[in-house]
């Protein structure tokens, strides 16, 4: 998969990332709001199976896998972040998921990424909406969201359970609907 805007290439993960991939996962808020990536992953070789796993999988296009890809820079393909999506079995609907290198915060390339992924989910599947779920605590995400044309939805407290990597008891619950107009639904209905 390749998608091009502007500024970025989202593509798959390639194992030239790896070095630059567990920079970022070692980054204070990734490990903070997504602790598993940094957990799982002691050293740049760890990612070697996980970017083979992708690679295995890079003609798929079933929104229902757990799949990141790559969000690089155009200018010279280094990567700066990641972008997916996949199925989020406490809630059994589809998630979308980023992260970016914090010395790329703050110039709208994770909103730039997560609009571009969505368009081109919306494009190759049949998928009425995906949603985010967002720890309260994770301000900055929630500006992401709500500038990538997600919708908050609902504040949710789970009982009995805890969100996988939720910091605080609650979340945001987003959703973006296909637009009406464009990709596959327009000529289906």
């Amino acid at each position: 998969m390749r998608i091009e805007t502007d500024r970025l290439v989202i593509r798959d993960l390639e194992q030239k990332d790896k070095e630059q991939l567990f920079k970022i996962v070692w980054q204070k808020e990734v490990i903070r709001f997504m602790r598993d990536w940094s957990e799982h992953i002691p050293s740049a070789e760890s990612l070697t199976g996980y970017v083979d796993w992708h690679q295995a999988q890079k003609e798929s296009t079933d929104m229902y896998e757990c799949k990141r890809y790559a969000v690089a820079l155009k200018e010279n393909d280094l990567l700066i972040g990641t972008v997916g999506m996949g199925f989020e079995d406490t809630l059994n609907e589809v998630e979308m998921a980023y992260f970016i290198d914090e010395e790329y915060q703050g110039k709208g390339y994770a909103t730039e990424s997560l609009v571009a992924l969505f368009d081109w989910c919306m494009d190759v599947s049949t998928l009425d909406y995906m949603i985010l779920t967002i720890d309260c605590e994770n301000i900055a995400s929630c500006k992401v969201a709500e500038k990538s044309g997600f919708e908050l939805f609902e504040k949710r407290t789970p009982i009995g359970h805890k969100q996988p990597n939720m910091i605080s008891d609650s979340y945001y619950y987003y959703r973006k609907y296909r637009q009406k107009n464009c990709c596959f639904y327009a000529d289906n209905k």
